[in-house]
């Protein structure tokens, strides 16, 4: 099933006292994931596993959103 996905990048190497939220690159993508048991959307985790391949190494995507 497709989920559009909207969430900010972490660099790599950065902690919560290195950044202003607003500088972070926001980023909307589509993630491939299994159809979600019990009619609920996708598991967090499962997102951002999905999130994480398509990332540089060490980057988290973090604030995220599930649109639909």
């Amino acid at each position: 099933m497709e989920y559009r996905i909207k969430y900010k990048v972490l660099p790599a190497g950065l902690g919560p006292d290195d950044y202003e939220p607003a500088d972070l690159e926001s980023r909307e993508d589509v993630v491939e994931l299994p159809a979600p048991e019990g009619g609920y959307g996708p598991a967090i985790p499962e997102v951002q596993a999905a999130l994480r391949d398509m990332l540089d190494e060490g980057a988290e995507p973090i604030a995220i959103r599930i649109l639909d």
